[in-house]
């Protein structure tokens, strides 16, 4: 599921409001949207927003405040202005986030990202947030983030969806990155550079072994390295374009006459783009490679010579 971050930046946006203006009493909107570098008219509409808003829709779970042109007066916050107290889990899971959120070119602040980072560390506790006793808490996401802070290998069990198999891996982790909405863990596997999806991570085991970081460059605008693997050339069903927006695939004319559109994709693996043109059998055919098109026909026929 894709994250919705308009949704995400509103909600930051009126919290950060509803805590500054319950801070600083006495202040009138102008000056608020003054301070915190806002729109005057984005602001008056967040106040109509946080009066709608509350922990609940039942009585005394709503915020409740007064605004005009003279003034702001916060009369109850429902706590949301209370500094919050994260678990060993939680503070884990923030982190990894940052990091994600730092892979994002043009996204954030990197500095600002980076500070935030830093400050929860600090805070969390007196030892690394991902301490050996909270590794069970914080599951598999601290444990990863401990691996990544301390620089040591992991020994993980990981639910491949492409191939429908569970291993267990020694890797070095590098780094983790945010795309489409899922956060990725970036490591070496018997020497190469791979990619492995959190939440396909089905156990985590921090080894007492320092890792050793991958050489390559890592690329936020390309961070599965696509730009580098073989172009297939297919033929997309034209009811099909769809497909466009969810995989890689550039179709080179969607307005083209014909019932089959010619497109390119690159793809990681030969066995991948075999099994991904049977699992869209009547959307997708293989082009070039030709061997990789003959391996499909082959497959789908030996498929419907079995149902006979």
């Amino acid at each position: 599921m894709a994250v919705d971050f308009k949704r995400q930046e509103r909600v930051v946006r009126l919290l950060n409001l509803l805590a500054y203006s319950s801070n600083h009493p006495g202040l009138t909107p102008m000056e608020i949207a003054r301070d915190l570098g806002a729109d005057p008219m984005q602001v008056r509409d967040d106040f109509e927003l946080l009066f709608l808003s509350g922990v609940g829709t039942g009585p005394g779970e709503m915020i409740d405040l007064e605004y005009s042109w003279k003034g702001v007066d916060i009369i109850d916050d429902q706590g949301m202005t209370t500094p919050l107290r994260l678990s060993p889990a939680e503070a884990s899971a923030l982190l990894i986030l940052l990091d994600s959120l730092e892979t994002m070119p043009g996204l954030v602040d990197g500095r600002a990202v980076r500070s935030a980072a830093e400050k929860i560390r600090a805070v969390t506790t007196s030892q690394a947030v991902g301490d050996a006793e909270h590794t069970a808490e914080a599951g598999v996401a601290g444990t990863v983030a401990e691996a990544l802070a301390a620089k040591r290998k992991l020994r993980i069990t990981y639910y491949s969806a492409s191939s429908d198999t569970v291993t267990e891996r020694e890797v070095d982790p590098a780094n983790l990155f945010h795309q489409s909405g899922a956060t990725y863990l970036r490591a070496t596997d018997s020497g190469e550079t791979k990619t492995f999806r959190l939440d396909r991570i089905q156990h985590a085991e921090l080894l007492d072994v320092p890792s050793e970081t991958p050489g390559t460059d890592f690329d936020p605008a390309d961070p599965f390295g696509m730009a580098e693997q073989p172009q297939a050339k297919l033929l997309i069903h034209k009811e099909a374009t769809w497909l466009a927006d969810y995989w890689d695939i550039d179709l080179e004319d969607p307005q083209a006459q014909g019932a089959w559109l010619p497109a390119t994709m690159r793809y990681g693996s030969d066995s991948w783009l075999v099994r991904f043109s049977l699992s869209q059998a009547d959307r997708v055919r293989i082009v070039e490679p030709a061997g990789l098109a003959a391996e499909a026909m082959s497959r789908a026929q030996r498929a419907l010579d079995a149902l006979d």
